[in-house]
């Protein structure tokens, strides 16, 4: 196991009626920042539901060579929390023998909504990169993650320069495993550029939703909101459901902020349908 040179782990729960951050520890260059609250609007004229918006930080240039990140979130039963960072998550180059590396553990509790939205993450020229996620939902819980990948600097022609990309990510319902990623780009030994792979596009951007409430329906409605944002955009867009109590939406193109763009209105479109609620408008 890496030593650990970043840290944070919170715990988020209903107390006198709201969502609050009831526990938290980090460990220099990562911290929380203040939190804040939304008051999220329905659709259904219900009662606004209470919502906490939590800031992560990293006061360092980033995760340079041999450093390790760990990232520690519960949410107890019929919590709401929307979670981000404050800028893009940027990997410098790494040495021959080692890489920077990065685990995150999400527990969402029964009733529970957790919103995960991060800005990109940004691999320098040489960058090497192990990251793992783990989510564990219990019954009513639903957890949303996006996630979107650039190839480098792109303004200083790092395109797929990086050493090396594993991504892993596995998701359980109570103490079934429903789904699991293992992605790994090694741009030097892969024809990236070939037909039926990446094409001419540079950045991949997924949104992840899972919960039992999950059906068919809200992949049709998820199908038509990309279908009229397909012809906005000049992006490549997918969507599927996965073997159980998960849908991805799939995003590729050539900017960061479009791929950004298209996977917050498919984000905008899962509140609606799914959780009937209004959009999250977040500024940074």
């Amino acid at each position: 196991m890496p030593r650990v040179t970043g840290e944070i782990t919170a715990a988020f729960a209903i107390r006198s009626g709201i969502t609050q951050l009831v526990h938290k520890y980090h460990a220099s260059p990562l911290k929380i920042a203040k939190t804040f609250r939304y008051e999220n609007e329905t659709f259904t004229g219900a009662q606004p539901a209470d919502q906490l918006g939590v800031y992560m930080m990293d006061c360092s240039p980033g995760l340079m060579s041999g450093d390790h990140y760990e990232i520690n979130v519960r949410l107890e039963e019929g919590a709401r929390v929307f979670l981000t960072n404050q800028s893009f998550t940027k990997v410098h180059p790494s040495l021959a023998d080692q890489g920077s590396s990065q685990r995150q553990s999400l527990h969402v509790e029964r009733d529970a909504l957790l919103e995960y939205i991060p800005e990109p993450l940004m691999l320098y020229k040489d960058a090497r990169l192990f990251s793992e996620t783990e989510v564990h939902l219990a019954p009513g819980a639903a957890c949303i993650y996006s996630e979107v990948l650039c190839p480098g600097r792109t303004q200083r022609g790092e395109v797929f320069q990086y050493s090396r990309y594993t991504n892993r990510m596995q998701v359980w319902y109570g103490t079934e495993l429903i789904y699991y990623q293992n992605q790994r780009i090694e741009p030097h030994a892969m024809q990236l550029s070939a037909p039926g792979s990446w094409e001419q596009e540079t950045h991949l951007g997924n949104l992840f939703v899972f919960s039992d409430r999950l059906e068919q329906q809200h992949l049709n409605d998820m199908l038509a909101c990309l279908e009229k944002l397909a012809g906005m955009e000049d992006v490549r867009i997918g969507a599927s459901l996965t073997y159980k109590h998960g849908m991805i939406i799939t995003v590729m193109g050539r900017h960061a902020w479009k791929l950004q763009h298209v996977l917050a209105k498919a984000w905008h479109e899962l509140r609606r349908s799914l959780l009937a609620l209004t959009p999250l408008m977040v500024n940074k």
